[in-house]
């Protein structure tokens, strides 16, 4: 897993690093870290990165122009704001990041958002085999914006495609039930939370890659379920 801190604070550089190398020995993972102290320099490196620290206020480009910069190299990355100035909040959540970490670090905080972070990473890089009429698509379960029902069948959409399956619209609450980021929204729509900008009491926007998608129905029956199920996705206390 490809981490990249990006903190004009040598301190906080090496306080994230030892908060990763603790969870790298609970969980027996690798993470392959690079850090840099200016924004600037981040926009040398072509790489892709799967997690990224990045504060707001650095030498040479801010944070969320090099948050920008990450997303459009891997529009699935999972961003930490590390920040002391909550002003820069609502242009944060504009960008979709994952958790705002506040200054000073704290260590118990830091270590449930991080596993929090690797687990959805994880499950959202696995495959699931969608079938169709005539063929099998096999797609990442990051790549699902929302499942709905057309003509008493379940259809997944993702970024580039509507595929209408032959399973029915239980099968899809069912499966994807152990995945944190899913939640149902209407009794006809399945929403992925992560693509969610924002809701009301009647709808939900959803935004992938730059694409707005047409508003998706929340119902009363499913409006405080929903609630909680963001809520605890952007790890707010429900």
């Amino acid at each position: 897993m490809k981490i990249i801190i990006c903190d004009d604070d040598s301190n906080i550089i090496k306080q994230i690093t030892n908060f990763l190398d603790a969870v790298t020995k609970q969980r027996n993972l690798f993470f392959d870290i690079t850090s840099y102290t200016c924004g600037d320099d981040v926009k040398h490196n072509n790489e892709k990165f799967d997690i990224a620290f990045v504060d707001i206020e650095m030498p040479g480009i801010g944070g969320l122009s090099v948050t920008k910069y990450l997303q459009e190299k891997n529009p699935n990355i999972i961003i930490f704001i590390v920040t002391s100035f909550q002003s820069y909040l609502d242009d944060a959540m504009a960008l979709q990041v994952f958790r705002f970490l506040s200054k000073p670090l704290d260590k118990n905080r830091f270590i449930k958002n991080i596993n929090m972070a690797i687990d959805i990473y994880q499950k959202s890089t696995q495959n699931i085999a969608v079938k169709t009429y005539d063929e099998f698509y096999n797609i990442f379960t990051r790549d699902i914006i929302y499942i709905t029902i057309e003509k008493r069948k379940a259809c997944v959409v993702t970024i580039d495609r509507k595929l209408q399956t032959l399973n029915n619209f239980d099968f899809w609450k069912k499966l994807l039930k152990e995945y944190d980021y899913f939640a149902q929204s209407h009794y006809s729509y399945i929403v992925n939370l992560k693509n969610v900008t924002n809701f009301s009491k009647t709808e939900v926007t959803l935004s992938a890659r730059g694409k707005k998608f047409e508003h998706i129905p929340i119902s009363r029956r499913y409006y405080s379920s929903f609630k909680d199920s963001f809520q605890k996705y952007i790890g707010v206390t429900v």
